[in-house]
């Protein structure tokens, strides 16, 4: 017998969705602080999403990450 998961286990959050393409996007001009760490973050983030003890740790990077101080980034307005 396996070990089942919730649907909520199984669901990646829309905005930690969101900022894993964020951080992925070659586009997108970062720190060198956050250059040198964007592609483990992001997949820190898919992997926490997946896990219900963290899950909430990773939502909260990830609207840090999406939103800046009122302002949402929406990678469809970046996107060329």
């Amino acid at each position: 017998m396996g070990v089942e998961q919730s649907e909520g286990a199984k669901k990646v959050s829309k905005d930690i969705s969101e900022a894993v393409k964020l951080l992925r996007d070659e586009n997108l001009v970062w720190s060198s602080d956050m250059e040198d760490i964007k592609l483990e973050l992001a997949t820190l983030l898919e992997v926490s999403a997946g896990n219900e003890m963290v899950r909430f740790v990773a939502d909260g990077v990830a609207k840090r990450i999406i939103y800046d101080g009122g302002t949402k980034y929406d990678l469809g307005l970046e996107t060329r």
